[in-house]
């Protein structure tokens, strides 16, 4: 792994909410040459210019990175992105060492991924993906309607699975031109086998794991402080048989995500 001369953007992530994008973020910060703060956003964009018009991806980012609005000025005002990362690295309070690598993970991406990988020229991708019956469970959950998940679901059903595809046809598109910079990262072989799959995650990146990456201490991410198996199959006991089978059918043109091992 080499940094660039001008940029230390190394990598991206991006996927589903609640698809292990944040967990990632958090096994990945655990090697010592890499840093992040959490979510981004500037990709969205056309330029770095836009950002601070990009809401609340640029409110979050100065929460999250720990910069002030004239930090926010000074990091967007040029069009280069190499020169905006190379500043963000600069600036961010919570980037201790400024000699980092840094990656932008922001799951919102993946919808536009063709034109996210077009601006961060050569830069490699993980997609976070995960079974739709289980994202839609998580959806939700987070949406207040843990107790009434199978209701929820069903009123919103059009809304959900279109939620889900425009991430899903983001990929598509994206893979068209861009399939080498691209390694799909899928929640449930990650949870059942993680240090052979991070290890490919890590090998993709250009960097070297170890497994005590796998323990960490993070704000961000709700589920402990490692990999877990408890999170695999949520819809059996939330959602009933026919809706389940209405998600999988919903979704069927990425069946290759829809995960059925024990």
């Amino acid at each position: 792994m080499h940094e660039q001369a001008t940029s230390p953007l190394f990598a991206l992530v991006c996927g589903f909410e609640k698809s292990g994008t944040t967990l990632l973020n958090e096994i990945l910060r655990r090697h010592p040459g890499v840093d992040s703060g959490f979510e981004c956003g500037f990709l969205l964009g056309q330029s770095p210019r836009d950002f601070p018009s990009i809401q609340p991806y640029c409110t979050f980012f100065r929460q999250k990175w720990g910069v002030s609005k004239d930090d926010i000025r000074y990091i967007c005002d040029t069009d280069d992105w190499d020169e905006c990362y190379r500043r963000v690295r600069e600036r961010a309070g919570v980037i201790e060492d400024k000699h980092s690598l840094l990656f932008d993970k922001t799951p919102a991406y993946m919808k536009v991924l063709d034109a996210v990988l077009d601006r961060a020229t050569d830069i490699p991708c993980v997609v976070c993906v995960r079974d739709p019956r289980a994202l839609m469970c998580s959806w939700a959950h987070w949406s207040g309607h843990k107790e009434d998940a199978e209701q929820w679901l069903r009123e919103n059903f059009a809304s959900n699975c279109e939620r889900y595809l425009s991430y899903a046809h983001g990929y598509s598109r994206a893979m068209k031109a861009h399939s080498s910079r691209i390694l799909v990262s899928q929640f449930e072989p990650l949870c059942l086998a993680p240090e052979e799959k991070l290890q490919q995650v890590f090998r993709f990146l250009g960097l070297g794991f170890e497994p005590d990456y796998l323990q960490f201490s993070s704000e961000h991410f709700v589920y402990g402080n490692t990999v877990s198996t408890d999170y695999l199959f949520p819809y059996r006991h939330m959602l009933s048989d026919s809706l389940c089978r209405d998600i999988l059918e919903a979704t069927r043109d990425y069946a290759a995500w829809h995960f059925h091992g024990e």
